[in-house]
């Protein structure tokens, strides 16, 4: 493999490392996932399509994940910092400075969506990816990606209102 192949990899692969510390991998099984996903991407090289290499980079971590992980343990802890991203996307949370009971706030209505809503809110506003890579990632059509992504948005809105917590 050649000098640019393996900057591109490591570029991907510390971008999934970071992404699988947001949804709540430790770090040392971030470590071994990504590693994982390393090797699996080498042995796999010649079918990639080397566009494509970051999406497929993703699947393969985050089915990783998946099978390391019961799906019932909570899949996303955010700090203050992650939750502030989210911010612009409630319409009934100001985009100010997050106080601890206002994280403490979102990160507990965060953990109540199911897990399919808390990756693409993840991977939308805190990754920052946009509606076609989080589509190439999820193998999912990009309508279907803004319509959860919808969906994920109301959820999050509606179980906000109904905790009571109040619009600052």
């Amino acid at each position: 493999m050649n000098n640019i192949w393996e900057q591109i990899l490591l570029e991907h692969a510390k971008i999934v490392f970071k992404y699988l510390i947001k949804i709540g991998a430790t770090r040392e099984d971030a470590e071994d996932i990504t590693q994982e996903t390393i090797m699996k991407t080498i042995e796999c090289l010649q079918q990639i399509e080397p566009e494509k290499m970051r999406a497929w980079m993703f699947k393969v971590a985050i089915n990783r994940y998946y099978s390391l992980y019961n799906k019932n343990t909570s899949v996303v802890t955010l700090s203050e910092v992650d939750l502030e991203r989210l911010l612009p996307v409630f319409e009934h949370v100001e985009s100010n400075i997050l106080t601890k009971e206002k994280a403490r706030e979102l990160e507990e209505v965060l953990h109540v969506l199911q897990p399919t809503f808390q990756q693409l809110l993840i991977l939308k506003y805190y990754m920052e990816l946009s509606y076609k890579e989080i589509s190439e990632i999820l193998d999912a059509k990009e309508t279907q990606v803004k319509t959860y992504l919808q969906r994920a948005r109301k959820s999050f809105k509606k179980i906000w209102e109904e905790k009571g917590y109040e619009q600052r």
